[in-house]
């Protein structure tokens, strides 16, 4: 799929910046090729010529984002310089066109995903912190105002206070806090994590929880247990292992996207109506 030609501001002021962040990949304006990837937050173009580097471009339908997009860039810059997230070549004055390097997104193990968040969790950025209590209580919110709040869940029912509290009491590390299989990809030899969008101070055992939804329940604790090493505490996983699907299902309620909601939904009503 091609690029629109009414393309947006911010694309258009990346693109006519070329001199600034092509190097020798170029002597011509690059353009926009195939879309790669499209997300609720972010759509994600080929650049030709140099089909080494990509455009993302901020598409949020929501505004429940941990950090805006200026934000974000000032954490991704910083976890870029660890040699973890792909360089910045350059972005629009709001940080909502960002060129990047382009991932390469197959071959992960379990081990090596669990390395690289193992990793972020050792870094010590300056970031806000993420409470889980407050994140749930605002993408409730959110959903109720956009009509999609479909459980006979009670947010403040013991249980549930229970598990966030528990978690926001767990002493915070650096979060991706959405670090599934499809935000990690490599350049080379190197495994890199994209999309800094939620990332803040917070749980490392959610972290974990939210980062392995993907896995069976087996595979998960084995994960969990790789990732978080002496720190993996047995209550904290299972406090975890219910409020990771939890806050997705806000999420997807907030943001609108009924079809994960409904396919979270049973889950978590399992968790806590038992």
């Amino acid at each position: 799929m091609a690029a629109s030609t009414n393309q947006e501001p911010s694309i258009l002021a990346v693109l006519d910046a070329w001199r600034d962040w092509t190097s020798t990949d170029t002597t011509e304006r690059p353009r926009l090729g195939k879309l790669l990837g499209e997300g609720s937050a972010n759509r994600v173009y080929e650049l030709q010529p140099m089909r080494h580097k990509v455009l993302r471009i901020a598409q949020k339908s929501h505004e429940v984002s941990v950090n805006r997009s200026l934000q974000e860039i000032v954490v991704w810059k910083f976890v870029a310089n660890e040699g973890l997230a792909p360089t910045i070549h350059h972005h629009s004055d709001r940080g909502d066109a960002v060129v990047t390097d382009r991932l390469s997104f197959d071959g992960v193990s379990a081990d090596e995903h669990a390395n690289l968040l193992k990793r972020i969790h050792r870094l010590q950025p300056s970031a806000s912190r993420l409470l889980l209590t407050d994140v749930a209580e605002t993408y409730r919110a959110a959903a109720v105002r956009a009509n999609s709040f479909n459980t006979a869940i009670d947010l403040l029912s013991e249980p549930i206070k229970s598990d966030l509290e528990q978690l926001d009491s767990e002493s915070p590390v650096f979060c991706h806090n959405d670090l599934s299989t499809e935000n990690i990809g490599w350049l080379g030899e190197r495994l890199l994590a994209i999309d800094w969008e939620y990332a803040a101070m917070g749980s490392p055992h959610f972290d974990v929880a939210s980062a392995s939804e993907g896995y069976t329940e087996d595979e998960r604790r084995l994960f969990a247990m790789s990732a978080l090493e002496n720190a993996f505490d047995e209550d904290l996983w299972a406090a975890a292992s219910r409020a990771a699907p939890l806050i997705s299902f806000l999420w997807a309620s907030a943001t609108n996207d009924q079809e994960t909601a409904e396919s979270l939904r049973g889950v978590i009503e399992g968790h806590y109506l038992k």
